[in-house]
């Protein structure tokens, strides 16, 4: 059931001819830039491109222009219009060919959609995250991903500090953040609320420690909560799309970013674990991929490795990391990996993985990698390659 002005504007969708879509999307568009935005203006451009296909597209750029820019940031927070634009966009991604760049470099505004309605959103943006994984972006769409229940609790932060209006979300009424609501207004933080908040890809990314710090009274909040659960699953859908993307280049990033991002993430309750499980199947995924990896990457793994606090609460990745040594650290896999370089992990693990008690709590050696490989199978492969 559709308002008169939507009904209105449907019956011309279907009356309309090839040389009045021009003016038709130049109508939508108005109704776009108009002060009462609501569903009902996604209804009728949603109803206009199933109605006339293709054609329709056709000089349409400001309308995905505001289509992507003005509804998710004003009205992220309406749950029926956020599951009919992830819906229809989804459902409507052969009409993208033209405006794909579009779609795809407004993630970071899609995403808020995502943040505010996990978990209801989260299998519509599974299925859509294929369409919006790209070469380009996807460094600062796996940021984004991770850092997504910090975005919720500044959304949530954003409507309880903006003047009252006539739809209000419900909220946690147990909650008190006002030293949060401060840090909203302080000028020092601004830049870093400014970034989580963009409406599209810069093509940079911001470290927020600072902004998990600062935010952590709103870790209780359901809202986030409900959100970081949903985390892992959309991680595993990114990863199966940016693969097929990927070339070697990125595929080090990738494995980089997963390292440096284990121990930044915001501190909701059970998150980091939820997340070390998805990256540490991942970082093998990646090395599956490209098992140059280990050798191209040996410097950084080393730092990693000798980066003791913390590990153990990374016991998941770090043995993942272990394994792969194990695996991949050899002239089998890459002509350039040298008898230097496997002396070099031989003397960083053999320490962490001895008997001794003190060295003990440095690495999770009760955490089994994959087929039951040990720790101490690592040193002896090592071992066997440089003849210790």
């Amino acid at each position: 059931m559709f308002s008169a002005g939507a009904e209105s504007l449907l019956h011309q969708a279907r009356e309309i001819q090839d040389e009045e879509l021009k003016k038709f999307c130049s109508r939508i568009c108005k109704l776009l830039q108009a002060e009462d935005l609501g569903p009902d203006t996604l209804d009728s451009l949603q109803r206009l491109f199933l109605s006339h296909g293709e054609a329709a597209a056709v000089d349409s750029e400001a309308v995905y222009q505001h289509l992507f820019t003005r509804i998710p940031v004003e009205q992220f927070h309406s749950p029926m219009l956020a599951f009919e634009f992830i819906q229809f966009c989804r459902d409507n991604l052969h009409l993208f060919s033209g405006h794909l760049s579009t779609l795809r470099l407004s993630f970071p505004n899609l995403f808020k959609f995502l943040a505010w309605n996990s978990p209801p959103l989260t299998s519509e943006f599974v299925a859509l995250l294929p369409a919006l994984v790209d070469a380009g972006t996807a460094l600062e769409m796996l940021h984004a991903l991770l850092d997504l229940p910090c975005l919720t609790a500044v959304l949530d932060l954003q409507l309880r500090s903006a003047p009252a209006a006539s739809e209000r979300p419900l909220w946690d009424t147990s909650l008190r953040a006002p030293s949060c609501l401060e840090a909203c207004r302080d000028p020092q933080f601004q830049g870093l609320f400014q970034y989580l908040l963009r409406p599209k890809a810069s093509g940079t990314t911001e470290r927020l420690a600072p902004l998990h710090q600062l935010l952590q009274p709103m870790a209780g909040c359901a809202r986030v909560a409900q959100c970081a659960q949903a985390v892992p699953t959309l991680l595993q859908a990114f990863f199966s799309a940016v693969t097929d993307v990927a070339d070697g280049s990125l595929i080090n990033q990738l494995a980089l970013l997963l390292l440096g991002r284990s121990d930044s993430l915001y501190p909701a309750p059970g998150y980091a674990a939820g997340v070390h499980s998805v990256l540490s199947s991942q970082f093998l995924a990646l090395c599956t991929l490209k098992p140059s990896l280990v050798v191209e990457l040996a410097r950084d793994l080393l730092e990693f490795l000798g980066s003791v606090n913390g590990l153990c609460s990374r016991a998941s990745l770090v043995t993942s990391v272990v394994w792969a040594i194990g695996e991949y650290l050899s002239v089998t896999y890459d002509r350039r990996c040298t008898v230097e370089q496997i002396n070099k992990f031989f003397e960083a693990l053999e320490p962490c993985y001895s008997r001794s008690p003190s060295a003990a709590p440095l690495l999770p050696c009760q955490v089994s990698p994959p087929g039951g490989h040990r720790a101490d199978d690592t040193l002896t492969k090592l071992a066997s390659r440089t003849k210790i």
